[in-house]
């Protein structure tokens, strides 16, 4: 042990003393020394019960990550954002020099959905050989985990989602659309015919029992939802479906559903320690609008939590009991406060709610005092690093192999996917501290301020272009049709496709045509029921929305209230007299009911909406502003005058960035070992 550490560890011992405080004279978990083949997993013993073999052999799967990667899919991930939007991508041909002079060398190494995509791959891999998994199974699933993300990172997620909920058709989510993708575009088909090519043996129903595995390990990966224990679900291919479907049909869906394998649930938790480290070094590296870093040096509040997990990485037990009693201590007496509060009270509960407050303070404030010595602990760790340019990737890569292996300690011969009480607590603390301190400030000014509302405007003018072609009108079902009057007639349809065929130019209008000329019925015969079933959920909620149980999540909000919420409001008051406090569930499904039978009139626009939306969906950064700019949505003056980034602190903080705040906020519960409790902790 080092003096330095003496120090720390005699101050401790002084200014706490030897009297235990928390709940347990025991440590709730035992931070020992690591086995030193924690990371390889005994295969002389054969594989864990829980990994998979799908009957295919190590070329099959080699040859359907080689599909993958070559696919045109998997290569515009190279042009779509992380967390931040890439300078190289959308420098506009005004004052490019002058931009590209402050932003483009620093921005080099930012982080784009592909580079993340293959650090989930690795970590992941490296986990699931710890705990002897399929390794290969969980490196395809991380490789293609985000697959379906849209341009701009969430932002643009957010906007499409929005307008979907504008144009009554449906949410978009990216763990969804990534199994919409691999169909679509034929990357599964492609796959058996190059495995075929190799292994003219191999059964065909093993690589889409294969592929269906991995879709299912995409479409579960989201990290907002349970953050606890992963416990793999059993599942046919019939709810593995549902489940899809219902991302696109019920808001915030995408959260409840749980991996069906071990391999999947190790995703969970692999995507969040790799954008955990990136989005911090990203955020050394971006500039705002003075060519001035995000972050500069590591703060107070991450050293504090960089002194967590140094000790963890040290096995200073002391310390890391010590915390976890202060945080399980400092959590009992707020849920007790909170009892208290929630209901009417006795003066003896008057007098017990007082006491406990108090207690609570002591707690914090003495809290406070060990949090200086996890400080200082970090500070010491960190003047040891040379050259000091290393600091931000030695400690970032540090804190990310504890994390790695904590989860593989903790998992071990278990059938569920977790990490030691302590370290989850902080690694969310982590993934909080960077939503309050680094995302309100990635995002560049035009894409909060034009980008939104230019994204509306696009998806009108492709959504007419679906119209006037029928192609949204021949998506619906034959026997639907027959009760559903074209918008346009077969006359005015061919006269369009003509017009679009003629331009010597491939327009964007011409190619979005092709695109859905081309697929096959079955690949979109989705639609319909998706959209008609999105249609009641979003009635739903802007009901709520309307009665002021629920407030507006998202952009655009001046034009949905207007649009949607103001009209059901009126029809409200032309009821009720004014908005009640209070409606009965009977009611409001009549409401409901009266609404939906007005929205289903424009069903042909809504499915076309949803066909454009998608469509839009597939674009890189690069192409979305092209368009945008080509079709005078968003103006280049916009763009160069927003296309720096807010200084921190300067930045007033959007709805999405919120929501992130609440989410990654609610942690405290984080702290309970898994085996004390049998409640899953959710987001």
């Amino acid at each position: 042990m080092d003096n330095k550490k003496v120090d720390i560890d005699e101050g401790i011992s002084k200014f706490f003393g030897k009297k235990s405080m928390g709940y347990s004279e025991d440590p709730l978990y035992h931070y020992g020394e690591q086995d030193d083949n924690l990371m390889d997993y005994d295969y002389s013993k054969g594989f864990s019960e829980h990994a998979k073999t799908f009957n295919l052999k190590k070329s099959d799967i080699l040859t359907i990550v080689k599909v993958i990667t070559e696919s045109a899919a998997y290569q515009r991930t190279s042009q779509k954002s992380m967390m931040a939007t890439k300078s190289s991508t959308i420098i506009p041909p005004e004052n490019a020099d002058e931009l590209q002079k402050i932003f483009k060398d620093s921005e080099a190494l930012i982080q784009t959905r592909q580079t993340h995509m293959r650090e989930v791959a690795d970590i992941a891999k490296l986990i699931s050989n710890g705990l002897g998994l399929n390794t290969d199974f969980t490196y395809l699933i991380g490789l293609l985990h985000d697959i379906g993300h849209t341009w701009n990172g969430h932002t643009g997620e957010r906007i499409l989602s929005i307008i979907g909920r504008l144009d009554n058709c449906g949410y978009i989510v990216h763990n969804a659309m990534g199994a919409y993708i691999l169909e679509r575009e034929n990357i599964i088909d492609r796959a058996i015919e190059e495995v075929k090519q190799f292994n003219p043996k191999v059964e065909e129903k093993n690589i889409k029992e294969f592929m269906r595995y991995i879709i299912d390990g995409v479409v579960s990966h989201n990290g907002e939802g349970v953050v606890g224990k992963i416990i793999p679900a059993d599942k046919t291919a019939k709810e593995m479906s549902e489940e899809i479907r219902k991302c696109f049909t019920e808001k915030g869906y995408d959260r409840e559903i749980m991996p069906a394998t071990m391999e999947g649930a190790v995703i969970r938790y692999a995507d969040i320690i790799a954008y955990t480290r990136s989005d911090i070094l990203d955020a050394f590296r971006l500039k705002d609008t003075n060519g001035d870093k995000i972050i500069k040096v590591f703060d107070d509040d991450y050293l504090s939590i960089i002194g967590t997990v140094l000790a963890r990485h040290n096995n200073y037990e002391k310390m890391l009991t010590l915390e976890n009693k202060f945080l399980l201590e400092m959590y009992g007496l707020s849920k007790r406060v909170d009892g208290f509060e929630k209901k009417e009270r006795t003066p003896e509960e008057d007098i017990e709610l007082e006491r406990t407050k108090k207690e609570r303070e002591i707690i914090s404030k003495k809290y406070k005092e060990f949090e200086k010595y996890k400080i200082e602990y970090a500070r010491e760790y960190i003047s040891r690093i040379k050259p000091k340019s290393e600091v931000k990737t030695k400690v970032t890569q540090m804190m990310q192999n504890v994390f790695i292996k904590d989860l593989v300690e903790a998992s071990k011969g278990k059938d569920y996917i977790t990490m030691t009480p302590l370290m989850r607590k902080t690694l969310f603390s982590l993934r909080d501290l960077n939503v309050r301190k680094i995302v309100p400030y990635t995002r560049r000014i035009f894409e909060s301020e034009g980008l939104p509302l230019a994204a509306k405007d696009l998806v009108d003018i492709f959504a007419d272009v679906l119209v006037d072609t029928g192609v949204a009108y021949n998506s619906i079902p034959e026997d639907v049709r027959k009760e559903i009057k074209p918008t346009k007639t077969k006359e005015e349809q061919e006269k369009t496709i003509e017009s679009l065929e003629d331009n010597k130019n491939l327009t964007f209008e011409r190619k979005l045509y092709h695109y859905y000329k081309k697929q096959a019925p079955k690949k979109i015969s989705y639609m319909y029921g998706n959209v008609m079933e999105a249609m009641e959920d979003i009635a739903k909620n802007d009901i709520e929305i309307a009665l002021g149980e629920k407030e507006f999540d998202g952009e655009l909000k001046e034009v949905y209230e207007s649009a949607k919420i103001n009209p059901i409001k009126r029809k409200i008051v032309r009821e009720f007299g004014e908005i009640p406090q209070e409606m009965t569930a009977e009611e409001k499904e009549k409401l409901k009911e009266e609404i939906l039978q007005e929205r289903e009139k424009d069903v042909e626009k809504a499915i076309a909406s949803k066909m454009a939306i998608e469509y839009i969906g597939g674009m890189t950064d690069n192409t979305i502003l092209a368009v945008l700019l080509e079709k005078n949505l968003i103006s280049r003056k916009q763009v160069i005058e927003g296309y720096g980034r807010a200084e921190p602190g300067k930045q007033t903080t959007d709805s999405g960035v919120k929501k992130l705040q609440k989410t990654f906020a609610n942690n405290e519960s984080m702290i309970y070992p898994d085996d004390k409790t049998d409640e899953e902790i959710c987001l």
